[in-house]
C-alpha cells in the first residue's frame, strides 16, 4: 500500500508540528526525529548514534571495511547496493538524468543538480567569512582554505603542501620529469600540453596573439603584454 502512494501522490501521514505530509509513515517517523534530535541507532562499536538506520548500517560498514556489493566487471566493491548500481553506469554507458533546458545527460542524478546550476544561477553555498557563493560545496571547501590556510595535500618526495589535489599533481611532474607531449615536428618532450602548443607555434608560423591597437600579432601572450606597454603613454597636467 505504502508503494502505490509513491505513483499516486496520495499522502496521508502529517506531521502535527509543521503540517507536512508523507507517503509512507517510516518517512514522517524520520521527518519527526529532526526538531527533537533523537537517535535511536546505536553503533555497537562505538557506542555513536544515529538518526537515520541507513545511517548506522553505512558508519558499521566504515567501521568494519565491510563493502558486500561487487561489480562482476571490473571487482569494485560497494556499501550499498544502489553505490553498485551508480558504478555499473560507468560500463553500460546508461546516463538516466537528462537536462530539460539543454538536453545534457548525466550518469548521477547529483551531478545534474549541480549542472543545473549553470542554468539558474543558484549558488547554496556560501562562504561565512566573506561571502563568496559557490555552486558545489567542493569548491566553497576548497575556497575556505584560502581563509584558514589548510594545506591538506603533502608531496610524499619533498614535503611541500598544496591546497588542492591538481596543484599537488602539477607539481610532482618536478621531481618525476614526466613528459607525456610530443613535438610531431622535432621529438621535443613536454611534461604540459600547453607549453607543448606554444613550442609547436615556432614550427607552424602561428601568432594567435595580436595587438588591438596595431594589430601585429605574437606567438605568445607575454610578448603581446610587453609590447602594449609602447602604445602606452603617460599623460601629464597642462
Amino acid at each position: 500500500m505504502d508503494h502505490m502512494r509513491t505513483h499516486t501522490g496520495e499522502n496521508i501521514n502529517e506531521s502535527l508540528s509543521c503540517g507536512k505530509s508523507f507517503s509512507q509513515k517510516s518517512n514522517l517517523v524520520t521527518h519527526t526525529r529532526l526538531p527533537t534530535g533523537e537517535k535511536p541507532f546505536s553503533c555497537s562499536i562505538c557506542n555513536k548514534r544515529f538518526t537515520l538506520e541507513s545511517n548506522l548500517t553505512k558508519h558499521t560498514r566504515d567501521q568494519t571495511c565491510e563493502k558486500p556489493f561487487e561489480c562482476l566487471s571490473c571487482g569494485k566493491t560497494f556499501i550499498f547496493k544502489s553505490g553498485l548500481n551508480e558504478h555499473m553506469r560507468i560500463h553500460t554507458g546508461e546516463k538516466p538524468y537528462s537536462c530539460t533546458i539543454c538536453s545534457k545527460q548525466f550518469t548521477l542524478k547529483g551531478n545534474l543538480t549541480e549542472h543545473m546550476r549553470i542554468h539558474t544561477g543558484e549558488k547554496p553555498f556560501e562562504c561565512r567569512s566573506c561571502g563568496k557563493s559557490f555552486t558545489q560545496k567542493s569548491h566553497l571547501n576548497t575556497h575556505l582554505r584560502t581563509h584558514t590556510g589548510e594545506k591538506p595535500f603533502s608531496c610524499i618526495i619533498c614535503g611541500k603542501t598544496f591546497t588542492t589535489k591538481s596543484h599537488l599533481t602539477f607539481h610532482m611532474k618536478t621531481h618525476s620529469d614526466e613528459r607525456h607531449f610530443s613535438c610531431l615536428f622535432c621529438g621535443r618532450n613536454f611534461n604540459q600540453k600547453s607549453h607543448l602548443d606554444r613550442h609547436v607555434r615556432i614550427h607552424t608560423g602561428e601568432k594567435p596573439f595580436s595587438c588591438t591597437i596595431c594589430s601585429k600579432s605574437f606567438t605568445r601572450e607575454d610578448n603581446l603584454t610587453q609590447h602594449m606597454a609602447i602604445h602606452v603613454r603617460p599623460i601629464f597636467p597642462q
